[in-house]
C-alpha cells in the first residue's frame, strides 16, 4: 500500500501539507460543484461550534485544561518553553494516554488512537486545531477572534513579559502563583487533577457547563434538543438531518429555527439532484451508460413531495449567511432552482449548468471539461451526497452531554 510522506521543515510547511491531506477524503466527500460555503454556513447556524472532524465533547475541555496547566507552572518552568510548544507536547501526551486507556481500539473517538508513544507518532491535525472554532463559540476559552496560531504567538509574548516581572521578585521563581495571569482567557471550570484516570467521558461539571453554553446560543438545533426530551429522542433516532427535520419541524417552538431547518432541508434536497445530474454526465461521457438515470427520475418526479417548500425556496436567504459564496455559484443555485421548478425540464440547460458549474468550481481539475476519467467507475458516485450539515458529529456531542448529566444523577 502506497503512503505519503514529507520532510518536516516548519510549522507552516506542516499546515500546507495538512491542507492537502484534508482533500484526500473517502469517495463521495469532495465538493465537486462548489457549494461547500453555503453548506457550511447553514451548518454553523444549525450546529454552532461543531465541525465534521470533531469526535468527542471531552476535547472542549482538554485543550483549556492544558493551557491552564501551563499558566500554573512556576515561572522558572514556564521560562523553559513557550505556550505553543507546551500545548503541542501535552496534546500528544494526552493522546498517548487516551490511546492506552482505550487499548488503541478504534470507535471511541480518541484522536490518534493508533499512535504509539515509543515511536513518537503524530497526527495530521491536533485537537487544538480541530476544536479551535468550537472552543470559542461554546465559550470554553476566548481568543478574541484570533486564530490558534495568532493567539498562541501573542501568548508567547505575554508569557515572556509576565516572567520578567515574576522572576524579578525575589523568592518567586518557583511560586506557581507568582505572575499568574489567565491570559489564555480560559472560561471552563478547571479541575486541577483532570489527568488522573483520563478518559473521554464528561463529568457532571463539564456536561453542565457545555449544556449551558449551548443553551445560550438561541435558535440552534443543539439548544432545542438539549431542552426537549422529545426532540432529543428524535434527534438521536433519526438516521439523517433530512429525516430529523421531517420528524421534528412541527414540534419546534422557535420560528427562526424552523425557518433555518426548512431552508437547510430544502437546500439539501435541491443539491442532491444537482449531484445526481453530475454523475449522470460523468457516466454518459466516459462510460456511455445510464447508471444514474433512474436515480434522477426518482428525484425529479418526487421533488415536490421531498421539499418542504419548493415554490417558496429563496436562495438569497442562504447567500445572506454565506457572503463569501462565489457569484458564479450563486447564479448556479438560482438557475438550478428555476430549471427544476419549470413545468417542463430543459435537458440541454440541465447539462450545460452542470458542466459549467464543475468547470468554475474545479478549474483544471474538472473531469468533464478536461476528460479526467481515472476515478469514474460504472455506478460509482462521485461528489457530495445528501447534505447532513455535521448532523452525526452533533449527535455525538449531545450524547456525551446527556450521558455526563445522567451519570451525575440528573
Amino acid at each position: 500500500m502506497a503512503s505519503l510522506g514529507w520532510i518536516d521543515f516548519s510549522k507552516k510547511d506542516r499546515e500546507r501539507v495538512n491542507t492537502v491531506l484534508e482533500l484526500l477524503r473517502p469517495d463521495g466527500q469532495v465538493d465537486e460543484l462548489g457549494i461547500g460555503t453555503m453548506r457550511d454556513a447553514l451548518a454553523d447556524t444549525l450546529f454552532p461550534g461543531i465541525s465534521t472532524i470533531q469526535t468527542r465533547a471531552k476535547y472542549f475541555f482538554i485543550i483549556p485544561y492544558i493551557l491552564y496547566d501551563f499558566l500554573r507552572l512556576p515561572p522558572s518552568e514556564r521560562k523553559k518553553k513557550s505556550p505553543t510548544n507546551y500545548l503541542e507536547e501535552q496534546e500528544y501526551e494526552v493522546m498517548y494516554d487516551l490511546a492506552d486507556a482505550y487499548n488503541r481500539e478504534e470507535g471511541h473517538g480518541v484522536i490518534g488512537v493508533t499512535k504509539r508513544r515509543e515511536l513518537k507518532e503524530k497526527v495530521a491535525r491536533r485537537p487544538s486545531e480541530v476544536y479551535w472554532n468550537g472552543l470559542n463559540t461554546l465559550k470554553c476559552l476566548d481568543s478574541k477572534g484570533l486564530s490558534a496560531n495568532a493567539f498562541l504567538n501573542r501568548a508567547n509574548k505575554v508569557n515572556a513579559e509576565t516572567l520578567v516581572h515574576a522572576i524579578a521578585e525575589e523568592g518567586h521563581g518557583d511560586d506557581p502563583d507568582a505572575g499568574f495571569d489567565n491570559y489564555f482567557n480560559v472560561k471552563v471550570p478547571v479541575s486541577l487533577d483532570w489527568r488522573t484516570g483520563i478518559n473521554l467521558e464528561l463529568n457532571e461539571t463539564e456536561a453542565s457547563y457545555l449544556r449551558d453554553a449551548i443553551m445560550d446560543i438561541k435558535d440552534s438545533v443543539l439548544a432545542a434538543v438539549l431542552e426537549s426530551e422529545t426532540l432529543n429522542d428524535l434527534f438521536i433516532s433519526s438516521p439523517s438531518f433530512v429525516e430529523f427535520a421531517k420528524a421534528s419541524i412541527d414540534i419546534i417552538d422557535s420560528s427562526q429555527l424552523r425557518r433555518n431547518m426548512v431552508l437547510a432541508h430544502d437546500f439539501a434536497i435541491l443539491m442532491e439532484g444537482a449531484h445526481i445530474a453530475y454523475n449522470q454526465e460523468l457516466q454518459k461521457q466516459f462510460l456511455g451508460v445510464d447508471s444514474f438515470d433512474d436515480a434522477w427520475d426518482d428525484w425529479y418526479q418526487d421533488l415536490h413531495n421531498k421539499m418542504f417548500d419548493l415554490a417558496g425556496f429563496q436562495p438569497e436567504d442562504i447567500f445572506y449567511n454565506a457572503p463569501t459564496t462565489r457569484p458564479q455559484t450563486r447564479l448556479f443555485v438560482i438557475e438550478w432552482l428555476h430549471l427544476v421548478r419549470a413545468n417542463q425540464l430543459d435537458h440541454d440547460k440541465k447539462q450545460k449548468l452542470i458542466r459549467a458549474q464543475e468547470l468554475q468550481a474545479k478549474r483544471k481539475k474538472a473531469r468533464l471539461q478536461y476528460h479526467q476519467k481515472d476515478d469514474v467507475k460504472q455506478g460509482k458516485r462521485i461528489g457530495l451526497r445528501l447534505l447532513d450539515f455535521r448532523y452525526n458529529n452533533a449527535k455525538i456531542i449531545v450524547q456525551d452531554i446527556k450521558k455526563g448529566l445522567e451519570n451525575a444523577g440528573r
